[in-house]
């Protein structure tokens, strides 16, 4: 067996390559080439291809025996054909080419880097017979050069300082950026101490660094003051990287600095705009405090103020419920009695004119005028009694009153109530809306000229609502200061207001008019019977 471990170095390989005599000496020598790593490929002097290694193999991708005998064209770009024939003719002369970098092409059509020695291969009487070429893949060495030519442009051309050190401070490489922010020129840097660059009150913090370098450690962005070639201090910040060897000891360090002046400038400006913010938050919230306890003060005296406008309104609003009864009663016990002693008088003078044509129609207008008469007095006094909702409840009052209303008036009106409106509500809110019902309806009657009306009484999850609409002449909101009569639109939204309600007028000229009135749930609460 053969150890291909002895096979020859490719750089140590003789100038010329003689034919050996020996049968076992020619064996070793081709098994040292068969076992080589790199591609070894001999031809003659016309290029034809005499011995193709298990390197060449796994190179271009061919076999040895599509390889030998073709020329050596085969794997050689069109473009690269004039240098074989410079190559060739060399060789003519007896000359050896070492490391040659060219390019060759797989059996595949993929173009590779390689690094070519061509040696002369002699007979035994010394005559230039044919060449032996050696190539090496160097596309992994390309790349690994061409990345580090890439990161030596960036650290260059980086806006960034870039400083390289030895574990003992000394510098050994400083790109552009570390010329223009410390003043200092790579020439003049390059084998000094790093303190070139630090403040002496700083280098205690520098050989602090040195040591974490030591162990190991990054140091990333760490803010510190530098020292230009000027004299002048530069607010840096620093990341500080160790750099090893191949065998991953650490022989020095990586500084990146980078300028941070502008950036200290604006950090101290917006330290003081926000001091001087601060202060003027102090002064503003004092000054908030202050207008928050006259507000306190000024609130409590407005609630003070509805307090005693809401027990006012309230005492106003029993009076008229207790002077409608007053009334009520007086117009039933004393015009009541007037018009039933009327009524009777002139059926007894009927009775007495029978034979009085003239003067019996006369009696009998009278006593058609005093039934009338009769009927409103009666309507109105039932208007003005206080309305006992205890037995009944509000949708079933309502429903009784505008069928009343309805027949008095001769204006016939819809009433739509929603299923649950026939529920309890606070006697307030009963009261109330029952009041406005009656206000509404009663001006249709004097100012509307309505051929027809609707009354909406529903409830939702967020209000209990009356609705009261005609189709009337309407009028103009922005000229009448109240509906007219009654107690009037002031009267009705003061009296809404009371329970927390909402009054609204909505009316049109020649469009009719509706009245809606908003009750809170909350403030409309079910009373339980």
């Amino acid at each position: 067996m053969i150890d291909c471990t002895r096979a020859m170095e490719t750089n140590d390989a003789p100038a010329t390559i003689a034919v050996p005599q020996d049968d076992a000496l020619r064996a070793l020598l081709a098994a040292i080439v068969d076992c080589s790593d790199d591609a070894i490929v001999s031809k003659t002097l016309d290029g034809v291809i005499t011995s193709w290694n298990r390197g060449a193999e796994a190179l271009f991708g061919y076999a040895a025996a599509e390889a030998v005998g073709q020329h050596i064209y085969l794997i050689i770009p069109d473009d690269h054909r004039a240098e074989e024939d410079e190559v060739l003719a060399r060789l003519r002369r007896g000359e050896r080419i070492d490391h040659f970098e060219t390019v060759r092409q797989t059996k595949d059509g993929r173009r590779i880097p390689i690094s070519l020695t061509v040696s002369p291969v002699r007979n035994a009487a010394g005559r230039i017979i044919g060449a032996s070429k050696v190539a090496r893949d160097i596309t992994e060495r390309q790349q690994s050069e061409a990345l580090r030519a890439r990161l030596a442009a960036i650290v260059d051309f980086s806006d960034d300082a870039i400083v390289s050190k030895t574990l003992d401070g000394v510098i050994t490489s400083w790109n552009r950026g570390a010329e223009r922010l410390f003043g200092y020129t790579a020439a003049e840097a390059v084998g000094r101490h790093i303190f070139l660059i630090i403040p002496a009150d700083r280098r205690a913090e520098e050989i602090e660094v040195l040591a974490r370098l030591g162990r190991g450690e990054r140091i990333e962005h760490f803010d510190t003051i530098r020292q230009a070639k000027n004299g002048h201090h530069v607010a840096v910040s620093l990341t500080v990287s160790p750099i090893k060897d191949s065998r991953g000891h650490i022989i020095g360090a990586s500084k990146v600095a980078r300028d941070i002046t502008e950036r200290k400038r604006a950090e101290e400006t917006l330290r003081r705009a926000h001091e001087e913010l601060e202060e003027r938050v102090r002064e503003r919230t004092a000054e908030l405090s202050r207008m928050n306890a006259s507000l306190r003060q000024e609130i409590a005296e407005r609630l003070r103020v509805e307090a005693e406008r809401t027990q006012l309104l309230t005492r106003l609003v029993l009076a008229q419920e207790e002077e409608r009864r007053r009334i009520a009663r007086d117009l039933h016990d004393q015009l009541g009695q007037q018009l039933t002693a009327l009524r009777l008088t002139l059926e007894m003078l009927n009775a007495q004119s029978a034979d009085q044509t003239d003067v019996r129609v006369q009696i009998e207008t009278l006593q058609e005028l005093a039934r009338q008469l009769d009927q409103d007095v009666a309507f109105r006094v039932g208007e003005l009694r206080p309305v006992d909702f205890e037995e009944r409840g509000l949708r079933a009052v309502l429903t009784d009153y505008v069928r009343k209303w309805s027949k008095h008036s001769g204006i016939p009106v819809r009433l739509h109530a929603t299923p649950s409106t026939g529920e309890r509500f606070t006697s307030e809110v009963e009261t109330m809306l029952y009041r406005l019902a009656q206000e509404a309806l009663n001006n249709i009657v004097k100012h509307a000229r309505a051929e027809c009306a609707d009354v909406v009484l529903e409830r939702s999850p967020e209000y209990l609502s009356l609705i009261v609409e005609d189709n009337g002449i309407g009028f103009d909101l922005s000229s009448v200061g109240s509906i007219g009569g009654g107690v009037g639109l002031l009267g009705m939204r003061e009296r809404a207001a009371l329970v927390g309600a909402d009054l609204q007028i909505e009316s049109t000229p020649g469009r009719g008019t509706t009245v809606i009135v908003r009750v809170p749930a909350h403030a409309a609460a079910t009373r339980i019977p």
